[in-house]
């Protein structure tokens, strides 16, 4: 006779352990010319390319008043200004950008009617230009007035440019009609643009043009035909249908971006004999202002 098996009682259910929220990162904040002022800020929240590391220190003005407060403390500290326009294809060094990372906020995105154009801030996007008569050409323009300040591109619309140099907000009207560039030692605040000039803005994402600082139309089709269509470096990829476009589908560093360009540079170079521009380029202009 076999002796019975002892009886278990079941194991009562356990309740499952509470999710752990995760603990949001304090990072410093400290005030520049009394504007908050971020540290260690990532650079991947503020740039299309997405890279690692971080600006030494974030400041985004709301107006002109804070705009030159800043410039003045940050010029008290002996700490480099480098205005970084709002979905600019900058590309910062490899891991981080030391100085202030300046960004003119709400206050300088705008579109005003004026004497024989249109007032457009400097962070205004420049494809809500494209609903309005005459100016049309804009529809598909990417980022704002003061990347297309930058790029060159504009140059041709613009009337009057409200900018900051030195150390006072000044206006600037091209002498006889002609157009007004870009100064390395100023920064745009706004510009009048005249209705109806022919511009020719670049496809967003371009990181191509030729050495005569055009945006050739043929030049995706001609870069198809060499095989640089959908050419990649680990994260860092050039666009399928336009291999001018670059972009970062995964973790890609700014060595990977910038060699892949390199790479594609160096192919059209070699079969054709034409000499590409990098478009994209490190933010700001390293403390000239």
């Amino acid at each position: 006779m076999t002796e019975p098996e002892p009886r278990t009682e079941p194991e009562a259910p356990t309740e499952p352990p509470a999710p752990v929220e995760p603990q949001a990162v304090e990072r410093p904040v400290r005030r520049l010319g009394d504007v908050p002022a971020r540290e260690e800020e990532p650079i991947g929240r503020h740039l299309p390319l997405r890279t690692g590391g971080t600006f030494e220190l974030w400041v985004e003005v709301r107006d002109e008043a804070a705009l030159l407060a800043v410039v003045k403390a940050a010029r008290a500290e002996k700490l480099a200004l480098r205005p970084l326009a709002p979905f600019c294809d900058a590309m910062p060094p490899e891991g981080g950008l030391t100085g202030v990372a300046l960004r003119l906020g709400v206050g300088f995105e705008f579109i005003r009617e004026g004497e024989g154009g249109l007032w457009v801030g400097a962070a205004t996007p420049l494809a809500l230009l494209g609903l309005r008569t005459g100016f049309a050409a804009y529809t598909r323009a990417p980022g704002t007035l003061a990347d297309a300040w930058e790029d060159g591109w504009i140059a041709p619309a613009v009337v009057r440019v409200r900018r900051f140099r030195s150390r006072s907000i000044e206006e600037v009207e091209g002498a006889a009609g002609a157009p007004i560039g870009p100064d390395p030692k100023s920064l745009i605040v706004a510009a009048l643009l005249k209705p109806g000039v022919k511009v020719h803005p670049p496809p967003v994402g371009r990181a191509f043009r030729d050495h005569k600082r055009r945006n050739l139309p043929a030049l995706p089709e001609l870069m198809r035909n060499l095989g640089l269509g959908g050419l990649r470096l680990g994260g860092a990829v050039l666009a399928e249908e336009d291999p001018t476009v670059l972009a970062n589908r995964g973790d890609a560093t700014p060595r990977q971006l910038r060699l892949l360009l390199q790479a594609a540079r160096e192919r059209v170079h070699t079969a054709t004999g034409l000499e590409l521009e990098e478009r994209v380029a490190p933010p700001g202009r390293g403390g000239k202002l």
